[in-house]
């Protein structure tokens, strides 16, 4: 999917919102990621650990790569 196709899904899904909260709180996340102004979690990213998050994000599209909670919780415990 392209820089653009996102942009507009986001747009699109940002105005389905009806909660004025739930847009609250996307405004805030969106704002204080600091990736506007370059200084962001992403924007400190090198390219190899930015291309880690997109390959874990698109491995878990699939249901089959997920945990539950109980099978993340009991692996922690061991």
């Amino acid at each position: 999917m392209t820089s653009l196709e996102l942009r507009s899904r986001l747009h699109a899904l940002i105005d389905s919102l009806k909660s004025e909260e739930l847009l609250q709180r996307v405004h805030d996340l969106l704002e204080g990621s600091g990736e506007a102004r370059g200084v962001g979690v992403w924007a400190s990213m090198t390219d190899a650990q930015r291309e880690r998050v997109l390959k874990a994000y698109a491995s878990s599209l699939d249901p089959q790569n997920l945990s539950t909670t109980e099978e993340v919780m009991k692996r922690r415990k061991a």
